[in-house]
């Protein structure tokens, strides 16, 4: 069953030229765009398996410190540096 969607006019208008360039319907090429769209802004999207795999490694480092981390602490470490960024 179709749904709908409301756009604005500038929005239909770059859709309909997008469907010329592209020589499809006006509802393939938004679903296209869209699909372009969750492709290039997944978490994943455009990485090979092995950027994938330290992703992953690095996500389940992050999912193991979040546990210890304390409400409200800072992690400013100048104090450790001097004026020149040298180790104090």
């Amino acid at each position: 069953m179709p749904k709908l969607l409301t756009i604005r006019d500038e929005d239909f208008q770059r859709a309909r030229n997008l469907a010329s360039r592209l020589g499809t319907s006006l509802d393939e090429a938004v679903a296209t765009a869209l699909r372009d769209l969750d492709r290039n802004t997944s978490a994943e999207g455009g990485f090979d398996p092995g950027q994938q795999a330290e992703l992953a490694a690095i996500r389940a480092l992050v999912a193991e410190a979040r546990p210890h981390i304390v409400p409200g602490a800072l992690n400013d470490h100048g104090w450790l540096y001097d004026w020149n960024g040298l180790p104090a």
